[in-house]
Formats: structure tokens, C-alpha cells, sequence
């Protein structure tokens, strides 16, 4: 009985210098997240509808949005997409963004689109989700920037 209160004791001291050589070690990994940075030029690769890839049924090789350092945007050719004009833009949180916010030129409220941006096959995404009018269709436009080297 008295080995197995020394060895509960033992097991118990060696627990407790575990857990607290555990605690430094995980305070030095923790890290900042990064602010998010969009500027560049950024084309299309996927768009979904409600799922359906529209990808095949549009010409989307003239569509670009780029996101300038200045907080401003500019649009190239049209497709049905939140905005049609260009402005300026703004991401919900720089850090931990959920939104989009666009503020077209000439308009006086701003448009948002649900924001991601994973890293897709090596390459860094920008993916925007939206309803145009009809809150039943919801669109995907999947972006990639343009001469990114990760």
C-alpha cells in the first residue's frame, strides 16, 4: 500500500512539472495572426451559382478586380457581380475578415459579399459569396491573384 501511495506521488509530481513546461512552450508558439492584404490583380477561376459551376457557360477571361493599396477598386468587364462600377473597399476586420465591404462610386450605400481566403493547390484564393436581388441565388466567384509566386 505504501509503494503504491509513493508511486501515486511520483507520478503526480512528474504530471505537474509536465503540464507546467507545457504551458511555456505553447505561450512561445502562439502567434499573430496576419492582416489580410488583397492589393493586386485578381481573376476569376470559378463561378458558381447555388452550387452549379457556371465556369463552362461564361467567358470569363476579361474579368478582373483589382484591389489597389489606397483602398480603392476598379472592375474590368462586366459580369453579374455585387458591384458595377468601381470604388472603394474595405475588409470587415483586417486580421479576421467575414466580409467585403464594397462602396461603388456614385452610390451611397455599401455592397458586401461573405469573404474567404484559403490557399488552394499552393496558390492563395479569394473566394466572394453574394445574392444579387433574389435572395435564392447565390453566387460564388472563386479568384486568383494574378503572377502570384508563393
Amino acid at each position: 500500500m505504501k509503494t503504491n501511495l509513493v508511486a501515486s506521488t511520483v507520478f503526480m509530481a512528474l504530471g505537474l512539472v509536465g503540464l507546467s513546461s507545457c504551458e511555456d512552450g505553447i505561450s512561445e508558439m502562439a502567434t499573430e495572426e496576419t492582416v489580410k492584404d488583397i492589393t493586386g490583380s485578381w481573376k476569376v477561376v470559378q463561378l458558381t451559382r447555388n452550387g452549379e459551376d457556371l465556369s463552362q457557360r461564361l467567358d470569363l477571361s476579361d474579368f478582373r478586380i483589382d484591389f489597389n493599396a489606397d483602398g480603392t477598386y476598379t472592375l474590368a468587364e462586366q459580369l453579374p457581380f455585387i458591384a458595377d462600377a468601381s470604388g472603394s473597399y474595405r475588409l470587415s476586420d483586417p486580421q479576421y475578415p467575414f466580409s467585403l465591404i464594397l462602396r461603388p462610386a456614385g452610390i451611397e450605400e455599401d455592397v458586401v459579399a461573405r469573404f474567404q481566403f484559403p490557399t488552394v493547390a499552393g496558390k492563395r484564393q479569394l473566394s466572394l459569396s453574394f445574392s444579387l436581388g433574389c435572395e435564392s441565388n447565390t453566387y460564388q466567384y472563386n479568384f486568383e491573384r494574378e503572377n502570384q509566386d508563393l
